[in-house]
């Protein structure tokens, strides 16, 4: 009995040294204020972004029309006036602005890093088209006198990489933004087409002829990089998971992609009366695209995940 008393008597002693311990150990790992705020919020928010949701990539295609305008910067010819620089103003070519249209497709992989502000990598295949005319005549007594008129086509082959910012004006389901970058491009092809038409009067002729030639390759006339700045606008909409949109752009060559060596070294063009200017190129762009998100948030479903 004296045993059990004296153990009640421990304990009671002990009790409140115990008490007083976790008391201070309670204090020391009490958590902080700006804990219990961020643990608040979350139960009061629970869809609150989270590291993961403060971004997207996208993967998807393009596909579209462009045309095109060759900006003489200096320009050559083969035939010389003798009555001096403002009479050679006759050999100068006519360069058609913005004529044909042609396609262009490629991939588009975007990285969206920022509510309003994304980045892109756009690869694409694209076809060029310009033209240009020249005239040339001879005269001699009377009407005996000599006209020929040509025109020349050329059709360009490039892989391109442009790298594009994009600023989104609005984030709704409909997107209206701004966007602007630099492309680089690499010559794959070029072809040259030439139509003649002639008027020899001096020989009697009254009709004029025309001729057409073959396809000539012109590779080796042209440097195989063409890179610059472009800019434009766009529009988006979300169908679901999927962003579909509608761009504009336009291009400003920066380079001379005229291969000046071999300017004069092709003969089937010189014995025609024709070597190429030296040469900018400039590009209005339209074309539609289909991007994917490739990062989702499981709920009920699956939703992309919207930074």
């Amino acid at each position: 009995m004296k045993y059990i008393f004296a153990s009640i008597a421990l304990l009671l002693c002990l009790l409140p040294a115990e008490a007083q311990r976790r008391a201070s150990l309670g204090q020391r790992h009490r958590p902080s204020q700006a804990y219990l705020k961020k643990k608040d919020k979350e139960k009061r928010n629970p869809g609150a972004p989270m590291p993961f949701a403060d971004s997207q990539v996208w993967l998807g295609l393009k596909g579209g029309l462009n045309t095109t305008r060759a900006l003489p910067t200096e320009r050559y010819a083969v035939f010389m006036s003798t009555q001096g620089e403002a009479a050679n103003a006759a050999f100068q070519k006519e360069y058609e602005s913005f004529g044909q249209v042609n396609f262009q497709f490629g991939v588009v992989a975007s990285y969206n890093f920022a509510q309003y502000l994304s980045v892109s990598f756009q690869p694409t295949y694209s076809n060029m088209y310009f033209a240009y005319r020249n005239q040339y005549r001879w005269f001699g007594q009377g009407n005996n006198n000599v006209e020929l008129n040509q025109t020349h086509r050329y059709q360009l082959t490039y892989i391109e990489a442009p790298l594009l910012v994009r600023f989104d004006i609005l984030r709704r389901r409909f997107r209206p933004y701004v966007q602007g970058g630099a492309f680089y491009g690499r010559l794959i092809g070029a072809e040259k087409f030439i139509t003649t038409t002639s008027a020899d009067k001096a020989s009697g002729a009254v009709n004029p002829l025309e001729n057409t030639s073959p396809n000539i390759g012109a590779r080796d006339l042209f440097i195989r990089s063409n890179w610059g700045w472009m800019g434009g606008l766009g529009l988006s909409y979300d169908v679901g998971n999927v962003r579909i949109g509608l761009e504009g752009l336009y291009r400003f060559g920066q380079n001379n992609i005229t291969n000046q060596r071999n300017r004069y070294t092709d003969d089937r063009l010189t014995s025609v009366g024709d070597v190429p200017d030296n040469l900018r190129l400039r590009n209005i762009e339209c074309y539609f695209t289909v991007v994917f998100p490739m990062k989702f948030l499981e709920k009920s479903g699956f939703d992309k995940v919207s930074p």
